[in-house]
């Protein structure tokens, strides 16, 4: 009886050290849990936003014509003056290369003033844009939450345009002119859905004449602005 029991405790001792060194075995070779990947960030997908700026350096020269006949240059329309709106757009993004397109709509108080003596009479001028808006491909590089960008395409907008001689001979004019615009802007997107960007554009709304044959001048309506702007990514 006591060598069965002796037995059996030696068996027990050899057994139990190979069971505990399987079971580790098992442990330490089992797959780890799988990390949850946070998902990188994309620039692609619609966005709307808002915007505010001032648009500066204009450059119209005023020279006037009487008669069919060029009588000279009068000085410089420089428009400048504040500006708001909004935008829409939509980015596609392959890689690093986002492709966009982005429609803008702002008001503006973009104006200037012009008073001077002119071959014994005065004469003023004034040009001012009420409105104006962008039609624009973008193309961007991105360092993924950040964009740099170039842009252009279509600009529009309404300029009204008056010259007056001795408060006797006015010409006037407001009309909604088409033009282009080109530019370039860096874009940060702090959130998934929230970005912020700053752009420059220069917007030119081509030249017209305005008046008849008596009085007429040759109006060209320009502008370079700076703006940032907010958007949120849908």
């Amino acid at each position: 009886m006591n060598k069965s029991i002796l037995s059996g405790l030696l068996f027990l001792c050899l057994l139990s050290p190979s069971t505990v060194y399987a079971a580790d075995a098992v442990a330490d070779t089992a797959s780890p849990e799988p990390l949850l990947a946070e998902p990188s960030f994309t620039w692609t997908g619609f966005y709307a936003g808002v915007n505010a700026g001032y648009g500066f350096g204009g450059d119209d020269r005023v020279g006037l014509r009487t008669g069919g006949i060029f009588r000279g240059s009068i000085g410089d329309l420089e428009n400048s003056g504040f500006l708001g709106g909004a935008q829409i757009g939509y980015n596609y993004q392959i890689n690093n290369i986002v492709l966009g397109l982005e429609a803008d709509f702002q008001g503006g108080d973009i104006n200037d003033d012009l008073s001077t003596a002119f071959l014994g009479s005065e004469v003023d001028a004034h040009s001012k844009i009420n409105w104006f808006g962008t039609v624009r491909p973008r193309l961007g590089y991105a360092f993924d939450r950040t964009m740099i960008y170039g842009t252009g395409g279509l600009a529009y907008g309404n300029v009204k345009y008056s010259v007056s001689i001795d408060d006797v001979n006015d010409i006037e004019s407001s009309k909604t002119r088409a033009g282009w615009t080109a530019g370039a802007g860096a874009e940060h997107a702090f959130t998934d859905h929230l970005t912020a960007k700053l752009e420059y554009q220069y917007i030119n709304l081509g030249s017209r004449k305005i008046g008849d044959d008596v009085l007429s001048t040759e109006a060209t309506s320009d502008f370079h602005s700076v703006r940032i702007g907010l958007n949120y990514k849908f």
